[in-house]
């Protein structure tokens, strides 16, 4: 089963948009446009550290310098109207970070998503990343 296939039907099981009007995942999530919100999320240190303890087990992303990157990037389903209504993290084979950071942006993109221009549920991406 393809990511588009496993994102699609996770999106279905809402029920808030009828599965008609779910636009198709491409396979190259670069193609996927950047999320934009209204006011833009705040990050702060201490919610860094409460992921890096859900790092344990986890490879890094990229390892620099005795440290390591996480790049845990994400897709939110937009309705249009600037309603978020899904988030999916995209694997980075480490579970508790990837869901730590999809919880991170349902709660930041809340009444915060900027409407799409077309008015129609359109899929957004976007991406936290760590150091440490």
């Amino acid at each position: 089963m393809s990511i588009s296939t496993l994102i699609l039907a996770a999106a279905l099981q809402t029920g808030s948009i009828a599965s008609s009007d779910i636009p198709p995942i491409p396979d190259n999530l670069n193609s996927v446009p950047v999320a934009e919100f209204r006011f833009q999320p705040e990050y702060t240190y201490r919610e860094s550290l409460k992921a890096r303890k859900l790092t344990s087990g986890c490879t890094p992303s990229e390892k620099v310098s005795g440290g390591g990157n996480y790049f845990v990037e994400v897709l939110l389903l937009v309705d249009g109207k600037g309603s978020l209504r899904r988030v999916t993290p995209i694997s980075i084979q480490c579970p508790a970070l990837e869901e730590y950071v999809a919880r991170y942006f349902a709660r930041a993109g809340a009444r915060n998503m900027k409407p799409t221009p077309d008015k129609k549920p359109a899929w957004r991406r976007s991406v936290l990343k760590f150091y440490w």
